[in-house]
């Protein structure tokens, strides 16, 4: 008869278990210590690639959250979304651990700088805010079957714009519509016209009085009265740009109307490219408020801003910008104040 000795393949499963976890634990942990360099100011860590400050705020601090006080003891980080292999970064301070004392590190050599990006996908809907109307090539005046709301596969039929140029078949048109100017609420300033962009249509034929195109994508739903204007591609993948040092500017509204504007949303702000404004640069939000100090008197004064969130730009016109609100602490609503990327400094 033979006897399974299951305890003892357990036993040694187990062994063999905590030796590898161990031993993973211990390699890991090399690999960090082989790029820190300890000296009498305090500890430093050479950047890899692929490291974020979120990351290393994890490593070292055992909290992701805390990256902006990694940030704020390098202050030759100018944005933190921006960080390069090679680079040197305080990690802790002196009175913070650590006795060993060595020499001071030598200056960063020169490294190339690699080029991060942010992906958006749906970088094609993006709407804009110009100063005047943009000239389109057409109008969609009816539709296979007479349906009211255009999706994608669909006939629709195309009134030329006189004076424009002509529209060819395999030619692709951006369809869109536009709004009243909008207006700021308090000071009435004329920001411009909103263009909706809808979806994308290509030509399928060109008549005497008009033209016959299919729709190839729907954003929204295309509305009898949308007008063409050329396609233009835009790349999904928006390269980080070092934001503008000392921006101020505000959010005018949301692209969507009727939404809560929160984390995702799409919004406009007053600053374009006359500002330096380029798609790839992060900005935060503030909110400003105000109040009676002195409740014996009506004077209201205002009260420090605090942040409530960050942007990216992904379009700009000349005076004004599309962006994307990648981060959001609570409600963002017109008016919130837009400035260059910050932490809070003790």
């Amino acid at each position: 008869m033979v006897v399974k000795n299951f305890p003892n393949r357990f036993f040694l499963f187990s062994v063999t278990f905590i030796f590898c976890m161990l031993f993973s634990t211990f390699n890991a942990t090399a690999v960090i210590e082989d790029h820190i360099t300890r000296t009498e100011s305090g500890f430093y860590y050479t950047i890899q690639k692929g490291d974020t400050l979120w990351d290393l705020s994890e490593e070292f601090s055992n909290s992701p959250w805390v990256w902006p006080e990694m940030w704020h003891y390098n202050p030759h980080i100018k944005n933190p979304h921006l960080i390069y292999p090679g680079q040197k970064i305080l990690i802790y301070k002196k009175e913070w651990e650590g006795e060993e004392k060595q020499p001071e590190p030598v200056a960063d050599e020169p490294v190339k700088k690699i080029q991060t990006y942010h992906t958006f996908t749906d970088i094609e809907q993006v709407g804009f805010i110009r100063e005047k109307a943009v000239a389109h090539h057409g109008t969609i005046f009816k539709a296979q079957d007479n349906i009211q709301l255009i999706d994608t596969g669909k006939l629709v039929y195309i009134y030329p714009e006189p004076g424009s140029p002509r529209l060819s078949v395999g030619s692709r048109y951006t369809t869109f519509r536009t709004f009243d100017p909008v207006r700021d609420k308090e000071t009435d300033k004329n920001y411009g016209v909103q263009h909706l962009l809808t979806g994308v249509i290509e030509i399928t034929a060109v008549e005497s009085e008009f033209a016959l195109g299919k729709v190839i994508s729907s954003y929204k739903a295309i509305l009898i009265n949308d007008h063409l204007m050329p396609y233009e591609k835009r790349s999904v993948n928006i390269p980080i740009k070092e934001s503008i040092s000392g921006l101020s500017g505000k959010v005018i509204k949301q692209e969507a109307p009727n939404n809560l504007i929160g984390q995702y949303s799409v919004i406009f702000i007053d600053k374009g490219k006359t500002d330096g404004i380029e798609p790839g640069q992060f900005y935060s939000i503030y909110l400003q408020q105000t109040a009676r100090p002195n409740p014996k008197k009506i004077r209201q004064v205002e009260l420090t801003p605090y942040h409530i969130g960050e942007l990216i730009v992904l379009h700009t016109e000349k005076t004004t910008s599309t962006a994307l609100i990648t981060k959001s602490i609570q409600q963002i609503t017109s008016g919130n104040l837009v400035s260059t990327l910050e932490v809070a400094r003790p």
